[in-house]
């Protein structure tokens, strides 16, 4: 019955387009300063009318393919390219339309994805102030940006456009994918595509297709969700139905808030009466609080200041927002920012903080994923300190919500956010990011995969054993392009609190069996008190060395760190032996750390540990009959073994988990 009731939704709503459409609609990659696979047949496709004809002509070999849409409208060639080069352009006609594509470039294709440390984007100020100043136009740099939606269904079509790399647009970037794109057109010269699909705080399972995503234990069920939540989603848009409605297509969410902000009623000036409004706590998460919604919400706070001097300058601290927020302290601006990784740090000009009666007036926009003011308590500081904290109730209010990417509902008098109807699916939702953001990117032609994600599936580790290679087949799979290179960069050292990620690391290295996988290995980057490590740039160059060797002939590439290989028991002590050690083994301390054995009880001691040419001896005088070593077993795991190129080695443990 699901099957069913999916096929006619997907079915219905393709007819009721196509039946529509009668110029070209192309695939989303498919825009002005595109990068093609170099050498290769790379699929062209799109939409028309049914049984129309369309002529594809291509200006680096003048080559004429003329192809007629089948009855849903769609139409998919292939066309040959060259060896890297370009611009070049691509016309797509019938004889309602004509679309030309300019500046296009023949070069190597990557695609980006993963969690929030591949999404982890050069304006960051650390490595803005490290990268940003360089930057010249680079057009042998290119970003498409995927825009960041959930779907129940597979997509055919997302937002994005190509970007060439320069001073202005590449703050946007991935840092990660930036610096590896970087590398590689260094060392190769030639034009470097990122396709760039990311979502922070994102599971494994939201990346899979359905089909795969079931294979997982915990989600044998998850047609029953989805089919659940198909009927939800229709009593959301019934819910949402009388609403006044505001275009918002194409417009970013800096446009979008200005041009809410001068069509809504704004609540920054001292003297509104909130006295009916409702009340919470932050920080709070939106979606945590109201279920699944993307509103834009006004905060108000009245609080009286005792220590006051007008010679003062003090600054006011939100934390992070999720999306975009405009502070007003007395009913004058003090701050405006966007995006959800950064800290709102606003200062606060001499004389506006009244000693006595104050108010703080916040408005959150909300464009997508989770929202809102997440993290911190909002407080007050002179210098370093704290000098006032903005706890207890705030008031609120909800001037509407995102019915879509497109579109914005005001929510009038008669709004009552109980009879809301409880979404669950969201970003997190199995499913959800592939059907959105990688299925209408299949099956653009690309070289391969980096990937950063793993944080929040530490929880589910064990899981991971199966999850992980599950999700790199289903890629592989659905773009039918064989075993394209998938390299990927294992979770840094951090305080989880929980001990379980050791355990995915280990899945992580176990990925590793499958073919044309590469790791790269982040234990003394990381930094244990922030699941974003600021060393983006050594990250992008590390996976960089695996493409080198393994794709681009640079076999002299050292490319990995010290990697385990197996165990032999000596008496008293245990050897290791390693592959991948490059120049040799190499500590820049007078002691190995992390090293730990255990006897046949599989209880682990500390161990003494010492390097032997390509290999390492370890023993503990509390195992007389070691058996097991593990390497690197702890949230927070420094470990000081590299290679002497200064790759360091990966943690492993030479007992097999039980990953069931």
């Amino acid at each position: 019955m699901f099957v069913r009731l999916l096929f006619v939704l997907l079915v219905g709503a393709y007819f009721s387009t196509t039946a529509q459409l009668k110029n070209i609609e192309l695939a989303p990659l498919f825009v002005d300063n595109m990068v093609l696979q170099q050498r290769s047949e790379v699929p062209i496709w799109g939409w028309s009318s049914p049984n129309n004809i369309i002529k594809i002509e291509s200006s680096w070999n003048h080559q004429v393919k003329t192809i007629v849409t089948d009855k849903f409208g769609k139409f998919y060639t292939e066309l040959k390219t060259s060896s890297y080069g370009g611009p070049y352009s691509l016309k797509i006609s019938s004889k309602a339309e004509t679309i030309i594509i300019k500046n296009v470039m023949f070069g190597e294709v990557w695609l980006a994805s993963g969690q929030s440390n591949m999404e982890w984007t050069l304006s960051d100020p650390i490595l803005k102030s490290f990268e940003l100043d360089s930057i010249r136009n680079n057009t042998n740099i290119r970003f498409f940006k995927v825009s960041n939606e959930v779907s129940l269904i597979p997509n055919e079509q997302s937002v994005g456009q190509w970007k060439i790399c320069n001073s202005s647009n590449a703050p946007e970037f991935s840092a990660v994918a930036y610096f590896f794109a970087k590398k590689l057109t260094n060392k190769l010269d030639v034009p470097i595509g990122i396709i760039q699909s990311t979502w922070g705080g994102t599971p494994v399972e939201s990346w899979m297709p359905l089909e795969y995503v079931e294979k997982i234990k915990r989600f044998a069920n998850i047609r029953d969700v989805i089919k659940d939540e198909i009927i939800n989603k229709t009593k959301y848009g019934q819910w949402l139905a009388g609403m006044r409605s505001i275009d918002v297509s194409n417009k970013s969410i800096e446009d979008i808030n200005e041009y809410l902000s001068s069509n809504l009623q704004s609540y920054h000036q001292i003297d509104v009466d909130d006295s009916k409004w409702s009340q919470h706590q932050l920080p709070s998460n939106f979606e945590n609080e109201f279920g699944e919604i993307d509103p834009l919400i006004w905060y108000r706070k009245e609080f009286y200041f005792d220590s006051h001097s007008d010679e003062k300058t003090y600054n006011f601290f939100l934390g992070p927002i999720d999306d975009l927020d405009v502070v007003y302290l007395n009913g004058v601006r003090i701050g405006q920012d966007v995006g959800w990784q950064k800290d709102r740090i606003y200062e606060i000009p001499k004389g506006l903080l009244q000693k006595g009666k104050n108010v703080i007036a916040i408005s959150v926009l909300d464009n997508g994923g989770g929202g809102g003011i997440y993290k911190n308590t909002p407080h007050i500081k002179y210098k370093d300190k704290v000098v006032f904290t903005l706890d207890g109730a705030w008031k609120y209010k909800m001037l509407g919500c995102f019915e879509n990417k497109t579109k914005f509902k005001v929510f009038d008098s008669q709004f009552n956010l109980d009879n809301k109807p409880n979404l669950q699916y969201n970003q997190k939702s199995p499913s959800s990011l592939f059907n959105a953001m990688i299925a209408p990117l299949i099956p653009y032609r690309i070289k391969g995969v980096i990937w950063y994600q793993g944080e929040n599936n530490v929880s589910h580790s064990e899981e991971y054993f199966n999850s992980f290679p599950l999700m790199i087949n289903s890629w592989r799979d659905s773009w039918k392009q064989g075993e394209f290179p998938f390299y990927y960069v294992q979770i840094a050292p951090y305080d989880y609190g929980s001990g379980k990620a050791p355990t995915l690391r280990e899945a992580q290295r176990f990925a590793m069996k499958l073919p044309n996988t590469g790791m790269v290995v982040t234990s003394d980057i990381g930094d244990i008190n922030d699941i974003h490590p600021k060393n983006k740039h050594e990250v992008g160059n590390r996976l960089a060395l695996w493409a080198l060797h393994k794709d681009y002939g640079f076999v002299d590439t050292v490319y990995s760190g010290p990697l385990y290989k197996k165990i032999s028991v000596e008496g008293k002590q245990i050897r290791i032996h390693f592959e991948s050690v490059g120049s040799g083994l190499y500590s820049p301390d007078k002691k190995l750390n992390y090293f730990e054995v255990a006897g046949e009880d599989q209880t682990y001691y500390p161990a003494k540990a010492f390097i032997d040419n390509d290999d390492v001896i370890v023993r503990s005088t509390k195992v007389k009959s070691p058996k097991s070593v593990r390497f690197g077993w702890a949230d927070t795991s420094t470990p000081n073994l590299f290679n002497k190129e200064g790759l360091p080695a990966v943690s492993f443990s030479s007992t097999v988990i039980n990953a069931n």
